[in-house]
């Protein structure tokens, strides 16, 4: 019997108290709710670099085809430039029957599911809106590929929405000299505004 109630001594002398839990619980409670938003931010960026590559890859196609076009970047589902396209789909579909895009996956990006095939695209899988009547000679700081959703490039800039992919943290822009980036939303540490493209402009965009 001495020996039981020894043992329940030992035990109650190394059990943690039931203060000493709930600050326990509660620090690891504060440490989950720091590490979230850290972790997000993460799985931000590294989708961002997604979206900013598959853009690249797909402006330097429509680069490399504009060079063999008079400078022209593509407007149509052909190179004649005659009749401007009504979306960007016609010309990404164009493009697929020249045997000069060959990836559908590219296309895709935040909130899109890249289609299965080339010949399944349609605009639910295309992440990104064109601007056309382009080429190779104008300045190097006009979008010619973006996050899909805007449809002017009014005076350099694009009021960002919740409709968009990015809703209102920001904008992956692909210019005619061949840069590519995410534009955060806002300037000096606005939460939500206006995302700066880098030239002045009123040029339209074709959204898928």
């Amino acid at each position: 019997m001495r020996k039981i109630i020894r043992g329940f001594k030992k035990l109650k002398a190394n059990s943690f108290t039931l203060v000493e839990l709930l600050v326990v619980i509660s620090i690891i409670g504060l440490l989950a709710g720091l590490a979230v938003p850290a972790i997000q931010g993460g799985l931000d960026k590294a989708k961002q670099g997604v979206d900013v590559s598959n853009a690249r890859q797909l402006g330097i196609i429509f680069f490399s085809e504009a060079n063999d076009n008079n400078g022209m970047y593509r407007v149509n589902s052909d190179l004649t430039n005659t009749q401007a396209a009504g979306s960007f789909l016609t010309i990404v579909q164009g493009m697929f029957s020249n045997g000069v895009l060959t990836s559908a996956k590219i296309l895709s990006g935040q909130g899109v599911i890249p289609a299965t095939s080339t010949n399944g695209v349609t605009a639910a899988n295309i992440a990104f809106g064109y601007v056309p009547n382009l080429s190779t000679s104008d300045d190097g700081q006009i979008p010619l590929i973006l996050t899909k959703g805007p449809t002017s490039l009014s005076q350099s800039n694009v009021t960002l929405q919740d409709s968009y992919p990015w809703k209102k943290k920001g904008i992956v822009v692909y210019r005619v000299g061949n840069s590519a980036e995410f534009l955060k939303a806002g300037a000096n540490g606005a939460p939500v505004g206006s995302a700066n493209i880098g030239m002045t402009n009123s040029n339209s965009v074709l959204q898928p």
